[in-house]
């Protein structure tokens, strides 16, 4: 059985060091619905997050961001 995918975009407004990166994505990972979280290579504020819009939707994704402490917006889906 294939999941339902979709695709978001959220910008972190400030650019993540590694270890920041990797915390943000780390956490993103554990949002249940969540398949994949990862940063732009190309742009280091961007973190692009596909997941399961039956499990979770795009203001669970965000609200787990901001409460990281990072002011942030989703930028496209």
């Amino acid at each position: 059985m294939n999941a339902t995918r979709a695709n978001i975009v959220v910008d972190v407004r400030e650019e993540l060091s590694g270890q920041s990166g990797d915390a943000l994505v780390n956490v993103l990972r554990g949002v249940q619905g969540v398949s994949r979280a990862w940063v732009s290579r190309r742009v280091r504020r961007l973190v692009l997050v596909d997941f399961d819009p039956k499990r979770t939707d795009t203001r669970t994704v965000l609200d787990s961001v901001v409460r990281r402490g990072f002011d942030a917006r989703l930028i496209g889906m």
